[in-house]
């Protein structure tokens, strides 16, 4: 226990000198060199000098490991903070002076570790603790996505600083880096990750009072499309994020008479909208489960301008008895009569700034099915002819899917924990492809998921220029189905009969089968095609077959039947099934015998089966005689005793 303890508190000062203190020390450090240069305070260090100071503080660590006799648990330990520190110097936002300051920091860490007395040589119990019982990958996976989730709400749920988020960034970056790369076992784990969300929280509510949101969007409806003279569907999706209900949520929209502000006609009705309640949440998935979709029809003006305007909603609503009123603001995209009436007039202003599209995007494989990993490649392209963009971070967001209690997280997440992509620039006219391995949900429906790329990055006069994006990923759903027991009346039928097949098929599958059909292959009984028509997921198919035996079968009495189907594409699959049913040769009796004293033609023997019909007769005849015979006798001793009761009554009589 002592020892859990002490690597633990190892750990946490990890992420606090190289995600926090470091930092610190850096901005410090910087602080003393502004004094002596304004430059240096102000000018962003450029991937030179980034790879300059890599270059500094690997040369400083490889000459302290020729310097000490370091254990291998001491290695392990300083090879933890080295990657940190070149993982933050890569991608933090520094000045020079920080970043030279920070490397300056670092250097110092790993001589005091160097320099901690331990044995010359490792210990049998350093180097079995380091190794026994780590935690698997997938363990680490799991929690580094944890991790991911928490900083997410964390970044919903506060309105937080640029300063704030960049210090909250630099812990949750070593914390992730650390988790990735060193040898925990899974308590560790599991104890770091924890006192890393407590100090997140810590810093995300530092100085802040007041300022946690509650009635929000959620992302899952995307920017819709409108056109001039057309009606458009407006949807709010709701989301509460706050640990509290409210209630009476009234929305109202914002007309204006501005046709660069208001898209739509404004000689229609503005009804106000309301929600009764939109409970609290615990996070932002349960959040997404509970929200509350509204909308309102608006007729687009005729005389609308081409572009994409915010519409803004008024919102009041009472939280724990306490009215409170707030602007909710969403975007629709709107095409005018004539293109080239846009909101923007100045066109040259809008192409001297730099921007960034998504060009097009890949996904190895190129199928997706729910619940595998792909590899995403967005390409994207820097418009501009003369400026050159730079620190460009892309964000991607996938839309959360689901209104159930099983949906939990976004239709995407990505597998190594975090959603963003940074390249320090992108040249005037040129293009990036960025990469990132993802995993699709297994319970999504086949459908296209929109993906947002949120991108932020710097030019010359301008920092956090901001753009967004969207592209739609194709998910597919692999088909299933499955069979009852058949029965088949009878089991056994000769060449010519019919026999009566009737099974279900069962949609297991979240897709629909198209064109079912059953067939029967085999050369004992005919097709016997047997159309089902289409088969909605978790729906029944009943077949009902009569098949006909056409030859005896060769003594194995099995016949199969082809059950076929079409996905959306119209790509067949079949899937066949053992019917036990045997087909066998009808017998009949040949008399082949001589009849009417003729003789048997060609020489042929006489019949060893069968009675001859001469045969038949002759019984027949007899049988006949023999009824004549007893009917006649009986007929006799009837009249032979009615005569003698005759005689006994006339003897009476004469006495």
């Amino acid at each position: 226990m002592r020892r859990f303890k002490e690597r633990l508190l190892i750990m946490f000062a990890v992420v606090l000198l190289c995600g926090n203190t470091l930092s610190v020390c850096a901005a410090e450090t910087g602080n003393a060199t502004n004094n002596s240069s304004e430059t240096e305070n102000t000018n962003p260090a450029s991937a030179e000098d980034k790879e300059h100071a890599i270059e500094m503080l690997n040369q400083y660590y490889s000459d302290l490991k020729v310097r000490y006799k370091l254990s291998k648990s001491k290695l392990k330990k300083m090879d933890a903070i080295y990657d940190n520190a070149v993982a933050y110097m890569k991608e933090a936002k520094l000045t020079v002076s920080e970043l030279a300051g920070y490397e300056k920091d670092a250097e110092g860490y790993l001589l005091e570790v160097a320099r901690e007395t331990t044995s010359s040589t490792p210990s049998d119990d350093d180097s079995s603790d380091d190794t026994i019982n780590s935690a698997s990958e997938a363990q680490r996976e799991h929690v580094r996505g944890k991790l991911n989730r928490y900083y997410t709400d964390l970044k919903v749920r506060y309105s937080l600083s640029d300063e704030k988020i960049k210090k909250m960034d630099r812990v949750y970056n070593s914390a992730m880096a650390y988790m990735r790369n060193e040898g925990l076992t899974e308590s560790e784990l599991n104890a770091y990750e924890s006192s890393i969300e407590e100090y997140l929280l810590e810093i995300a509510k530092e100085n802040t009072t007041g300022t946690e949101k509650f009635l929000m969007l959620s992302n899952e409806v995307p920017i819709s499309d409108a056109k001039y003279g057309e009606q458009a569907f407006v949807v709010l999706s709701l989301i509460n994020l706050g640990k509290t209900d409210i209630t009476d949520v009234v929305i109202t929209p914002t007309v204006s008479n501005d046709r660069a502000k208001w898209p739509f006609d404004i000689n229609q009705p503005y009804d106000a909208q309301m929600v009764q309640l939109i409970q609290a949440s615990s996070n932002t998935a349960d959040a997404y489960n509970k929200r509350m979709d509204i909308g309102w029809n608006f007729n687009v003006r005729k005389d609308v301008l081409t572009g994409c305007y915010p519409l803004t909603f008024h919102a009041t609503y009472y939280q724990s008895g306490s009215l409170v009123e707030t602007d909710i603001v969403t975007y629709i995209n709107v095409r005018g009569a004539n293109p080239s009436d846009t909101l923007i007039k100045d066109e040259d202003k809008q192409n001297s700034n730099p921007r960034i599209i998504v060009t097009g995007f890949t996904t190895n494989p190129d199928t997706i099915y729910a619940g595998s990993t792909f590899m995403l490649t967005v390409s994207v392209k820097n418009t501009s002819a003369d400026t050159t963009v730079e620190n460009v971070l892309f964000n991607l967001e996938a839309t959360v899917e689901g209104n159930d209690t099983t949906a939990t997280y976004a239709a995407f997440l990505p597998t190594s924990g975090s959603s963003s992509v940074y390249t320090s620039s992108i040249a005037p006219g040129a293009t990036y492809d960025m990469s990132i391995e993802m995993e699709a949900k297994s319970d999504l429906a086949q459908k296209p998921y929109v993906l947002t790329v949120n991108m932020k990055y710097d030019t010359d006069e301008q920092i956090n220029i901001a753009d967004t994006a969207h592209v739609s990923v194709p998910i597919k759903q692999e088909s299933k189905l499955d069979t009852s027991s058949a029965e088949i009346m009878p089991e056994s039928i000769a060449v010519g009969e019919q026999s009566n097949v009737m099974f279900s098929v069962y949609n297991t599958g979240k897709t629909t089968l198209y064109n079912v059909k059953v067939s029967y292959k085999s050369d004992s009984v005919d097709e016997a095609l047997t159309y089902l028509g289409n088969i909605a997921p978790g729906q029944t198919g009943s077949v009902d077959s009569m098949v006909t035996g056409v030859a005896p079968d060769t003594g194995e009495g099995i016949v199969k039947a082809i059950i076929s189907y079409e996905d959306e594409a119209g790509n067949e699959t079949q899937v066949e099934k053992d019917l036990n049913l045997s087909v066998y040769e009808m017998v009949f009796d040949d008399p082949g015998m001589e009849m009417g004293g003729e003789e048997f033609m060609d020489g042929e023997e006489e019949p060893k089966k069968g009675i001859p019909v001469v045969v038949i007769i002759i019984i027949v005849v007899v049988v006949i005689a023999a009824v004549i015979v007893v009917a006649a006798v009986i007929k006799k001793k009837k009249k032979a005793k009615q005569h003698k009761e005759d005689m006994d009554l006339l003897d009476e009589d004469k006495e």
